[in-house]
């Protein structure tokens, strides 16, 4: 009987029920001084067994845990989580983190963002390539941290040679923790897709030593935010290469936390569903990965029918481990493997600066449509330790 299971279910209802029923029968029959702590621990009982209950069903449907196991182990949170925006000692050996606060010049959001900086950012004068990183919902930039442990991973696969030095960006993508934006520019409403793919490339390329092109730039996120990446990715082909969705969707969603994004307008619903985009509009020449575990049933089915709609000139790779469900533990393991390939479909740091895109002020940016080609000398990089996936298994169409 498995977390997912309807016998689970049923047993949580017949309990609950049972329980209810129990202590109605009996709750006039208790005697005595000790009528009072029956009562208590009865009512506790049918409150525990009625959150059971809503407990399982919500599981049922989301695929969280789909093993015992995972009730412990891999998927708890650090006891104690260090603060994301702690900044590293000095030394070339680790990298570090720092948080800005972003002012989108086009969407009018301002919301604070991490930043990770590899360990020769300050020793360098190249341009590095990066990475915009987005958390799922109900989530921020630490959720990232909790899950996968992100600064540790890329600075093992940098180590290794799996990854060149690279930017991370993790933006917070959500201006309420209650509402999820699904990183779209609502009808009438905040426009998170211009903030995320204009707004911060502006900003990050303004202040830090990052390429500009659109060889430099890649997306990765999970849950909800790998729907962000590969919806974000097939809009701005011109912004980003290549995109990374771990247990995403591809079909845009309007429900309770979302609120009407789009005011009834089926046609910007549809555009913001990369599926519908594959099926119906011409794709761009963009690499996508798409990852999931194969007992996350929903995220499955979405990507079997992203990897049967794919093709040419649109690249896709897919990814899938056994179990894991829709959780923590499922996202990191696959995040290493997932960061090689990304790096790999992008340029490496660039000696001279590429051709800018225009950070705010430059009147150079207003109305381009793309991207100039990057200029300057980019060194070859050392070949990459190609990382086994053990349990995985993957396609390329």
């Amino acid at each position: 009987m498995s977390p997912t299971s309807l016998s689970l279910q049923v047993t949580t209802v017949v309990l609950a029920v049972t329980l209810a029923v129990a202590t109605g029968l009996g709750w006039e029959r208790a005697r005595g001084w000790w009528r009072w702590p029956t009562r208590f621990l009865a009512l506790l009982c049918c409150v525990v067994t009625a959150f059971s209950v809503a407990g399982v069903a919500v599981n049922r449907k989301l695929h969280m845990y789909t093993a015992w196991g995972q009730f412990a182990g891999d998927n708890r949170a650090p006891a104690d989580p260090q603060p994301v925006f702690e900044t590293a000692g000095g030394g070339s050996s680790a990298g570090r983190l720092v948080t800005v606060t972003i002012t989108g010049r086009r969407s009018g959001i301002e919301l604070p963002a991490y930043v990770y900086l590899p360990p020769s950012y300050d020793s360098s004068t190249a341009r590095l390539p990066v990475l915009e990183a987005f958390a799922g919902f109900p989530g921020t930039p630490q959720t990232w941290f909790d899950v996968a442990d992100p600064r540790e991973v890329v600075e093992r696969e940098i180590k290794a040679g799996r990854m060149p030095p690279t930017v991370v960006v993790f933006p917070v993508q959500h201006a309420s923790p209650t509402r999820d934006s699904e990183c779209v520019d609502a009808a009438g409403g905040a426009q998170f897709a211009t903030y995320l793919s204009l707004d911060v490339q502006d900003y990050i390329g303004a202040h830090f030593r990052v390429r500009t092109d659109r060889a430099g730039w890649g997306l990765i996120g999970f849950s909800t935010g790998g729907f962000c990446a590969a919806n974000l990715a097939l809009r701005h082909p011109d912004r980003y290469a290549a995109a990374v969705s771990m247990a995403g969707y591809f079909t845009a969603i309007t429900d309770g936390t979302t609120g009407d994004l789009y005011r009834g307008d089926s046609r910007l619903r549809d555009e913001n569903s990369p599926l519908w985009r594959i099926e119906n509009l011409p794709v761009p020449a963009l690499a996508l990965y798409l990852a999931c575990a194969r007992d996350d049933v929903k995220g499955f089915a979405q990507l079997q029918a992203m990897a049967a709609a794919a093709r040419s000139p649109l690249k896709l790779t897919t990814a899938v481990v056994p179990d894991g469900g829709h959780t923590g533990a499922a996202w990191k393991a696959m995040t290493p493997a997932a960061l090689d390939w990304l790096s790999a479909q992008l340029g490496g740091p660039a000696v001279d600066a590429p051709a800018d895109h225009g950070p705010a002020g430059n009147p150079a940016a207003e109305g381009r449509s793309g991207l100039a080609p990057a200029t300057g000398v980019h060194p070859p990089l050392p070949p990459r330790n190609r990382r086994p996936t053990p349990a995985a298994s993957h396609r390329r169409v």
